[in-house]
This record gives structure tokens, C-alpha cells and sequence, in this order.
């Protein structure tokens, strides 16, 4: 990671307000630079010569991702890993992360080149998802020696809050169950039935283990707090194992 200097902020436009972006992002830098070199696309860079923010989008990148991860794990505890991964993907992809700069018009604070301007570069979902992460990696290099990971964790969960719900809403309201039968159908595969084989815990907080068996072999197991998420659970298990053998 190349070295900022404390104090100086060089060829900043006269238009980027950072004060402003800093407000939208609740938090005020310490070193000023740091927000300016995640700002700063290649394009700029190499017209200004100056550090561009590749470099910030790597780590910002990994940031997100165990932020992400961390929240994901601590609050669906029963949604498998599979589903884990899914559920972040839609946060983190490309389409995600740019959507969520658009709404903090992240756009309007981008250093650019002059032929990325031309060509509507401060829209381009590439650029905004990028810059979003060098914003992330901003934030923990700039308050990690007194924050760790504490700071750049709640400015993420904040400006993620609205996109978890949303996406929770999609993964809740697919009926797995239902989408497997109707697979196991189609493949002619055999009569399909779920089975508790595991049950543990206290009444008031019970786990249960379901086998998901097509003709007597399981094909999938899942846990849950319940009998209804664990069976969700061993179809989401199962779609994984066999889904890609089969034709749609």
C-alpha cells in the first residue's frame, strides 16, 4: 500500500465537495487523502499522476466480504452454506454494490479522465461498485488504529441495512420444498419424503436434522429451529448436489 501524505490533498477539483460525501457516509477522515486516493479512478490517475485506487478496491473488496459474511452468519443461523453464499453474492455483486453507490450518488465524488467523462464513466456500475469498495478499505485504514474493523463494520451494515432486508424478503418467500418436488417430478426420479433424523435441544429450542430421500437414499439433509426449515433446508442441500446433473 503506498504511502498518503497527513495534510496534503493534491489535484483535487473544485467541485468534489468531500465534506459532503463524508456526511453521507457519517464519518469524517482523519487523513483526507485516504478518501481522495479511493476516489480516484486509473484514468485520473495516470492524467494527474497520481495513485489511482486499485489497490484500495483489493482490500475493500475482502472487507466487504468478511463483514458481510460475519453479519450473514450471526443472523440467518439457519440458512445453509450454500444459501449463505448466495444471499451474499446478490449483496456484494457488481449490479448490487453500484445500485447501492447510485443512492449515495457516489458517482458525482469519482476523480475521473477526461475520456471516461465523455463516455459516462461516473455512471458505469463497474466504476461505482470499485470505487464503493476503495471506500470501505478508505475508511478502515483511516480509523483502524484506534477502531480495528469496528468503524468500516457499521458504516457497511448501515448502507446495507435496506439491501438485506430486501434480499432476505426474496429468500424467504421461495418455497424450496415446493421447487424440488416439482424438479423430482420433471426428472422422474421417484417418490420423495423428509425425515427427522436427528432432534436435540430443549423444548424452547429445539434443533432438528431432515433427510430429504427420493426412493429410500438421501439425496439432502438440512438443520433448523424447526421441522419446516430443516426440511427447506435438505431441499436447498439436495438442488445443490444434483440440479447441474439433470437437463432443465
Amino acid at each position: 500500500m503506498s504511502t498518503i501524505p497527513n495534510t496534503t490533498v493534491h489535484n483535487l477539483p473544485d467541485n468534489c465537495d468531500l465534506e459532503e460525501l463524508q456526511q453521507k457516509l457519517g464519518y469524517p477522515f482523519q487523513n483526507i487523502n485516504y478518501l481522495v486516493q479511493a476516489l480516484t479512478h486509473k484514468s485520473y490517475a495516470h492524467e494527474h499522476k497520481q495513485d489511482n485506487n486499485e489497490r484500495f478496491e483489493f482490500l475493500g473488496d475482502a472487507i466487504l466480504q468478511f463483514v458481510i459474511s460475519d453479519y450473514l452468519m450471526k443472523n440467518y443461523p439457519d440458512l445453509p452454506e450454500g444459501m449463505l453464499s448466495k444471499f451474499r453474492a446478490v449483496l456484494v455483486s457488481e449490479n448490487g454494490l453500484s445500485a447501492l453507490a447510485k443512492k449515495i450518488e457516489l458517482g458525482r465524488f469519482v476523480l475521473i479522465g477526461k475520456g471516461e467523462e465523455i463516455t459516462g464513466g461516473r455512471e458505469k456500475n463497474s466504476i461505482l461498485s470499485d470505487t464503493l469498495e476503495a471506500l470501505f478499505c478508505a475508511v478502515f485504514l483511516d480509523s483502524r488504529e484506534n477502531e480495528g474493523v469496528e468503524r468500516v463494520t457499521h458504516i457497511i451494515k448501515s448502507l446495507f441495512s435496506e439491501e438485506i432486508k430486501t434480499a432476505e424478503k426474496t429468500f424467504s418467500t421461495v418455497d424450496y420444498k415446493t421447487d424440488f418436488q416439482e424438479f423430482v417430478q420433471k426428472q422422474k426420479l421417484g417418490a420423495l419424503n423428509y425425515k427427522v433424523i436427528e432432534e436435540s435441544g430443549p423444548d424452547h429450542n429445539k434443533e432438528f436434522v431432515t433427510a430429504l430421500m427420493i426412493a429410500n437414499e438421501i439425496f439432502g439433509i438440512g438443520k433448523g429451529k424447526s421441522k419446516k426449515i430443516s426440511e427447506q433446508n435438505a431441499a436447498i442441500n439436495a438442488f445443490e448436489k444434483i440440479k447441474d446433473q439433470y437437463d432443465n
